[in-house]
């Protein structure tokens, strides 16, 4: 009985050191940062990424951005160290609604803290850029029910069918089909600080848009409900059309296709 008690004792001690050591070695592998959000100075939120954890970045209150000016996104750059003209400046920020991930902020740790910049500067500081269309797609998929792998399927058959229509690469390549996380009020205060999207996947009503999300009744040129399957329940989703021009409207008629809504089905 002794032999056995003893067996015992020295195989919990095995177990409770391998379980300790696994436990360090998750804790030194899995570097953490501090982020900090500024602007003038002032801290708007602070919150922790690592390899596996994000933080939603905040959107910024319009009481900070001057009229004839814009809260373009958060930058772990300086201002002075962002062209508004070049074409990687969009890439360099991080907007308000949207996940900040490790990668995002490796390199730019000053005793594991970055620190985050408001980008706030006039509207017409940055060029407007040519897009085919933009589509906006809630991705939050306990709401929208929509996941990256089934937007994915929908960009290729997307892309085939402008393809099939005459479309040139030129203009399929300039296509943006732009992921949106958060709750309802800031994915789509986001869409309206970015100014581009032309079509909205996977929100809800125009009512929820408009009351919760804050959208002007008159930014909504159509909406469309339409029915997706997720975990074995139907989710009614809508898409909205926030312009009008020729490209849009053929997107716009195709998202409406069979082919495309039996992605979600």
């Amino acid at each position: 009985m002794k032999k056995i008690t003893a067996l015992i004792f020295v195989l919990v001690l095995s177990m409770t050191a391998a379980f300790s050591m696994t436990s360090c070695a998750a804790k030194i592998w899995e570097e953490e940062f501090n982020v900090v959000f500024m602007n003038e100075g002032e801290i708007i939120e602070s919150g922790t990424v690592s390899q596996f954890k994000n933080f939603l970045a905040p959107t910024i209150d319009e009481a900070y951005v001057p009229d004839g000016y814009k809260f373009f996104g958060w930058s772990a750059y300086a201002e002075n160290e962002l062209d508004p003209t070049a074409k990687d400046f969009k890439s360099k920020l991080i907007g308000g609604g949207k996940m900040v991930h490790y990668m995002d902020v490796k390199g730019h740790e000053d005793n594991r803290t970055v620190v985050m910049n408001a980008i706030i500067l006039d509207k017409n500081a940055v060029p407007k850029e040519y897009h085919y269309v933009v589509i906006a797609w809630y991705d939050k998929v306990a709401t929208s029910g929509i996941s990256q792998a089934q937007m994915d399927t929908l960009q290729a058959k997307l892309f085939a069918y402008l393809r099939s229509e005459g479309v040139s690469e030129e203009d399929i390549s300039t296509i943006v089909i732009r992921g949106y996380t958060g709750n309802v009020g800031p994915s789509c205060g986001q869409i309206m600080a970015d100014e581009d999207v032309d079509i909205m996947l996977g929100w809800g009503s125009a009512d929820n848009v408009t009351s919760t999300g804050g959208m002007k009744p008159e930014m909504l040129l159509e909406s469309v409900a339409y029915t997706v399957v997720y975990n074995g329940t139907t989710k009614t989703r809508h898409l909205h059309r926030l312009t009008d021009t020729e490209s849009v409207n053929k997107v716009m008629a195709w998202l409406q296709t069979e082919e495309c809504t039996s992605i979600f089905a």
